[in-house]
C-alpha cells in the first residue's frame, strides 16, 4: 500500500507565493534572528544558515502543494520575497549599529534562496504526482 497525500485547499498561483512566503518565513526568520542577535560561532552560523536554506525549501514546496497550476517561478518568488523580509530587516540593524553592510552580495544571495524554493517546489511536485491518489 502506497502512502496518500492529504487534499490541500488549491489557491491561485499569487496567493500560494504569500502563504509559501509565510512557510519560509515561519523557518527562516528565527534562525536569522538567532544568527544576527545571539550566535555568531561559525559552527552554529552555519547550522543556522542550513535552516534558513530549507525555511526557503519549505515555501517554494508550500507553493507547489497549495496551487496545482503554480510554476516554478512562483515558489521562486517565495523564497526571494522571504529572504528580502528577513534581509530587509537585517539590514536595518546593521546601519542602526554602524556595521558595514556588503551590497553586492544581497542580489546574489536572494538568486540562492530562489534556487533552493525552487528546488523545495520541484521536490514536492515529484511527490505530488508519485502519492496521487489514483484516478
Amino acid at each position: 500500500m502506497q502512502p496518500q497525500l492529504r487534499d490541500l485547499p488549491e489557491l491561485p498561483p499569487g496567493a500560494a507565493v504569500w502563504r509559501g512566503t509565510l512557510t519560509a518565513l515561519v523557518v527562516a526568520l528565527p534562525a536569522a534572528l538567532l544568527n544576527q542577535f545571539v550566535l555568531d560561532e561559525p559552527p552554529i552560523a552555519q547550522l543556522l544558515w542550513l535552516l534558513i536554506l530549507f525555511g526557503a525549501a519549505a515555501g517554494g514546496w508550500a507553493v507547489m502543494r497549495l496551487s496545482p497550476t503554480a510554476r516554478l517561478p512562483h515558489a521562486a518568488a517565495a523564497g526571494a520575497l522571504a529572504y528580502l523580509i528577513v534581509q530587509a530587516l537585517g539590514t536595518l540593524r546593521r546601519l542602526g549599529a554602524g556595521e558595514p553592510i556588503s551590497w553586492i552580495a544581497y542580489p546574489f544571495l536572494a538568486a540562492f534562496m530562489a534556487v533552493v524554493a525552487m528546488l523545495g517546489g520541484m521536490y514536492a511536485r515529484r511527490t505530488t504526482r508519485r502519492y496521487a491518489p489514483d484516478e
